[in-house]
């Protein structure tokens, strides 16, 4: 009888691989028989999966945004300003599996960044993220924890820009967990001492 493989579950696991080579080899210098040999299967059964490695980046980048999006967008508004700084340092906190991504997602998808269609898709990630936080401040603003005269929306990029950009610096930075608390906890004290009501 023959095994029956979960089509999605092998498609993740092609793309943890794909993701140890890429990091360790570079995106263009692997090749579709490096992913699969570090998936431990042939070129062939690879091809049932993802017909190149476009594809295969491609699926890395979605599931990347995917992972970000269930992970930044399901917290609920918090009651109080020191809840809100501790869920965004949580969402600056990435782990160490993704922030070795970034590096990946750059050397592939870097050059893609010219293309108004891809910087769109990225730049409305970010646009959402911040409309969610602005919904979170106008909350804590409603509850009398944030003063009333801060711009919530434009607050709300602010910190979607902030968790970018801490997520970028750990990814292509190397720095190391201690140092990244540290730049987060300074951060987001800042914020806080500006905005309390």
């Amino acid at each position: 009888m023959p095994k029956i493989v979960d089509r999605e579950e092998m498609q993740h696991a092609i793309l943890d691989s794909a993701m140890k080579v890429y990091a360790k080899r570079g995106y263009h210098a692997a090749t579709i028989a490096d992913v699969a040999k570090e998936a431990g299967l042939g070129k062939g059964t690879l091809y049932l999966y993802f017909k190149n490695k476009e594809a295969i980046a491609l699926a890395m980048v979605e599931r990347h945004f995917k992972g970000m999006e269930d992970r930044f967008f399901q917290t609920e508004s918090p009651e109080t300003l020191d809840a809100f700084a501790r869920s965004l340092s949580e969402t600056m906190n990435i782990p160490d599996e993704q922030a070795r991504f970034i590096r990946v997602f750059f050397e592939v998808f870097g050059p893609s960044f010219a293309s108004d269609t891809f910087s769109a898709k990225v730049a409305d990630f970010f646009d959402r993220l911040g409309s969610h936080y602005a919904d979170h401040i106008r909350h804590l603003q409603a509850i009398g924890q944030i003063r009333t005269d801060a711009d919530a929306a434009k607050l709300g990029r602010v910190f979607a820009s902030l968790i970018d950009g801490m997520i970028l610096h750990k990814g292509l930075f190397s720095i190391s967990s201690a140092r990244h608390d540290a730049l987060r906890r300074e951060a987001l004290e800042m914020f806080v001492r500006g905005l309390v009501a």
